[in-house]
C-alpha cells in the first residue's frame, strides 16, 4: 500500500478500535452503577429488614466486583487513549499527503527568528510550512530536535554526517509500526508539550539535602509512635496527644517545605519525562539498521544503565510524590511521617545514580523522533529523489519543485548551477513563478541538507550556506524604510560569504525593488559580482532586465533564465515552466485591468 492507503486503513482500524473501547467502558459503567444499586439495597435490607449473613456475605461480592470493575475500566480507558493517539498519527499523515494545513498543528511559530539567514524568507516555520509538512513529533524534545535540522544548525561534517542522517532517516521510513508506536506512547501524554528543563536542571544539580533530615525521616515519625503510646495509658491524656500531633504536623509541614522544590521539579505535573519510559522501551526493542540509528539506541542502554528502567525507577518515586497533591495526605497524613523528605531522599539517590544520564536520554529521544518524522516524510513522498552529496559546491536538479505545493498543482524545472560563482538571473512577468523558483530552490537544500529526500526527479549538491532576501519588512518602530530593511539584509547575505567556510547559496528576489531603476541595476550588479568573487552560488529574480547584461559581462558565470505567461485572447495563463534567454513580455498593466484599474495603452 501506498502512503495514503496505508493511512486510512490504519485511521479506520483504530476508529474501530475507539468505538468498540467507548462501547464496551459504557457497559462497564452501567454495570458499577447496578451494583452501586445493588450495594444500596442490601445496606437497606441490612439495616431495616435485618438481613441475616448471607446479606453482609452479598455486600461483599458487590464491593469486589464493584472494585474490579473500577481496575477493568481504567485499563479500558487507557486503552481507548491509545487508539486515540494512534488514529491520530495516521490523521495526520492523511493530512499531510492533502496539505491540509489546517488539520495540522502549527506550533513551530516560536522558532521563527527576524536574524535567522533564510527561516522567514523560506516558509520553513509556521502556518503552511516545512516543518508542518514534516513535523509527526509528539514532544518538545523531537520538535526542538528537528528545528534545528531544518534551521541547519551547527556544522555538519560533509558528507559524512549527512549521508548518516539519510541512511537513518531512509531506515525509518519503512517503519511505519515503530513510527506509530513512537507517536502513541507520546500522544498519550498531555496536550501540551512539556518542558524538560527543570527536571534536567535538578538532575544535574548537586545541591544536598539540609544536614539531618535524613536521620530526622526516621526518628521524628518513631518519636510521634513512642510518644503516643506514653500518652494513651495516661489518665486524661487526650490533651497530649493533641500536642504531640501537632508538634509532629509542625516539623513535618517544614521538612517538607525545605525539599519542595527538589519535589517540584521532578513531579510529573511539571515534566512528562517520567512517561517517556514506553517511548525509549519502543526504541531500545527496534532492531535498526542504519549505523546512526544503532548508536542512538546503544546510547540508551549503555553506561550500566538502562534508561528504561531508571525512567521507571524515576517514574515510581514521582508517583510517590505526587501523592502530596490530595490535600488529606499532603497537610495531615504525609507530615506525620516526613513522605516528602523519604521522597527526596529517594530522589535524591537516583540523581547519584543515573541523574548524569537523562540528559543523553532525552537527547537520544529528540534525536530519533525528529529523524523518525524525516522518515514519515519520506514514506509519504516515495517519488521524491534521494539527493547525491557532491564533495564540491554544486546544484544540479532536474524537476525541481517546490514541495509545499501538492502534486496535481506543482511544476518541475531543471536548475543548474555547475560550480561555485555561478549564478541565474530570473526574469518574467508577475506571477509567473520567479519567487516560487527560488523557494524550491532554497527548500530542496534545506530538505538535502537535513538528510531527506527532495522535491526532485534528481539532484546533486555540495556544501553550502543557504542565505536569502527575499521578504523584506519595514518598521515605524524602529525608523527603517523597506529600502534600508533590504540593505541590511543583502549586507547580511554578503558577510556570511566574507566568512570563512563552505560557499553561500544565496537566494535574491526583486533585488533592490525599493529605488530607481539605474541605481537598482548599478547596486544588484555590484552586489551580485562581490557573491561570485566570492565563490558564493545561487538565483536572483528581478525585473529589471539591466542586471541581466551580467552574462556577458562575467563570461558564462551568470546565466539568463526566465518565466512568461500564455495568452489567449482576454484570458492569460501561467504553466511555470523555466526557459532559457530574457522574458520579452509583462502582464503589469493587464494584471491592474484584471482587478479593475483603468489604466491607457497597450497591455
Amino acid at each position: 500500500m501506498d502512503a495514503g492507503e496505508t493511512y486510512e486503513a490504519g485511521r479506520r482500524a483504530h476508529a474501530q478500535a475507539v468505538a468498540s473501547l467507548e462501547a464496551r467502558a459504557r457497559a462497564i459503567g452501567t454495570a458499577r452503577l447496578l451494583l452501586v444499586a445493588g450495594a444500596i439495597a442490601l445496606i437497606g435490607g441490612i439495616v431495616w429488614a435485618h438481613l441475616g449473613p448471607a446479606a453482609w456475605v452479598a455486600l461483599g461480592a458487590l464491593v469486589a466486583a464493584f472494585v474490579a470493575l473500577v481496575l477493568v475500566h481504567a485499563r479500558v480507558y487507557d486503552a481507548k487513549e491509545r487508539a486515540l493517539a494512534a488514529m491520530r498519527f495516521h490523521e495526520r499523515g492523511l493530512a499531510r499527503l492533502a496539505r491540509a494545513w489546517d488539520r495540522l498543528p502549527a506550533t513551530s511559530d516560536r522558532f521563527r527568528a527576524a536574524d535567522h539567514p533564510f527561516t522567514g524568507d523560506l516558509d520553513v516555520f509556521g502556518h503552511a510550512s516545512l516543518a508542518q509538512l514534516v513535523d509527526a513529533t509528539e514532544t518538545r524534545l523531537g520538535e526542538e530536535r528537528l528545528a534545528r535540522l531544518l534551521s541547519l544548525e551547527g556544522s555538519a561534517a560533509w558528507p559524512g554526517e549527512v549521508q548518516a542522517r539519510q541512511r537513518a532517516i531512509r531506515d525509518l521510513a519503512s517503519r511505519t509500526s515503530f513510527r506509530e508506536a513512537l507517536a502513541t506512547a507520546a500522544g498519550v501524554l498531555a496536550e501540551e508539550r512539556a518542558d524538560v528543563s527543570p527536571l534536567l536542571a535538578w538532575a544535574e544539580a548537586s545541591d544536598a539535602l539540609p544536614r539531618g533530615l535524613a536521620w530526622a525521616a526516621w526518628l521524628v515519625p518513631a518519636a510521634t509512635i513512642v510518644a503516643l503510646a506514653v500518652v494513651s495509658t495516661a489518665h486524661h491524656g487526650g490533651s497530649w496527644t493533641v500536642l504531640v500531633v501537632a508538634v509532629a504536623l509542625v516539623v513535618g509541614n517544614l521538612a517538607g517545605r525545605r525539599v519542595a522544590p527538589m519535589l517540584d521539579a521532578a513531579s510529573a505535573r511539571q515534566s512528562a519525562a517520567t512517561r517517556w519510559r514506553e517511548m525509549m522501551a519502543a526504541i531500545e526493542r527496534e532492531p535498526f539498521e542504519a549505523r546512526l540509528l544503532v548508536g542512538l539506541r546503544e546510547r540508551l542502554l549503555s553506561g550500566g544503565r538502562h534508561a528504561t528502567r531508571e525512567i521507571a525507577a524515576l517514574a515510581r518515586i514521582v508517583g510517590f510524590v505526587d501523592a502530596r497533591h490530595n490535600e488529606l495526605f499532603r497537610f495531615v497524613l504525609g507530615p506525620l511521617v516526613l513522605w516528602d523528605v523519604h521522597c527526596a531522599i529517594a530522589l535524591r539517590r537516583w540523581r547519584a545514580r543515573a541523574g548524569a544520564q537523562l540528559r543523553g536520554w532525552c537527547d537520544v529521544l529528540g534525536d530519533v523522533e525528529a529523524l523518525a518524522s524525516l522518515g514519515g516524510f519520506a514514506f509519504e513522498h516515495p517519488a521524491f529523489a534521494w539527493p547525491e552529496l557532491s564533495p564540491e559546491p554544486v546544484l544540479d536538479a532536474r524537476g525541481l519543485g517546490h514541495p509545499l505545493i501538492a502534486d496535481d498543482r506543482r511544476v518541475g524545472n531543471d536548475v543548474r548551477l555547475p560550480g561555485a560563482g555561478r549564478a541565474l538571473v530570473v526574469t518574467g512577468s508577475n506571477m509567473s513563478g520567479k519567487s516560487t523558483l527560488l523557494r524550491a530552490i532554497g527548500l530542496n537544500a534545506v530538505l538535502a541538507y537535513a538528510g531527506a529526500p527532495v522535491c526532485a526527479r534528481a539532484l546533486r549538491i555540495g556544501p553550502a550556506r543557504v542565505a536569502t532576501s527575499m521578504r523584506i519588512d519595514d518598521s515605524l518602530e524602529q525608523g527603517v524604510s523597506h529600502f534600508y530593511a533590504e540593505l541590511r539584509r543583502l549586507k547580511r547575505v554578503l558577510d556570511l560569504a566574507r566568512q570563512a567556510g563552505p560557499p553561500v547559496l544565496f537566494l535574491l528576489d526583486e533585488i533592490l525593488h525599493g529605488t530607481n531603476s539605474r541605481e537598482r541595476v548599478i547596486g544588484a550588479c555590484a552586489v551580485v559580482r562581490e557573491l561570485l568573487a566570492r565563490g558564493a552560488l545561487g538565483a536572483v529574480s528581478t525585473h529589471d532586465l539591466g542586471i541581466t547584461a551580467l552574462e556577458r559581462e562575467l563570461g558564462g558565470a551568470v546565466e539568463n533564465v526566465h518565466f512568461e505567461e500564455q495568452v489567449a485572447g482576454d484570458a492569460m495563463t501561467f504553466d511555470y515552466v523555466l526557459r532559457p534567454g530574457i522574458v520579452h513580455s509583462s502582464n503589469a498593466l493587464r494584471l491592474m485591468r484584471a482587478v479593475g484599474i483603468d489604466v491607457p495603452g497597450e497591455a
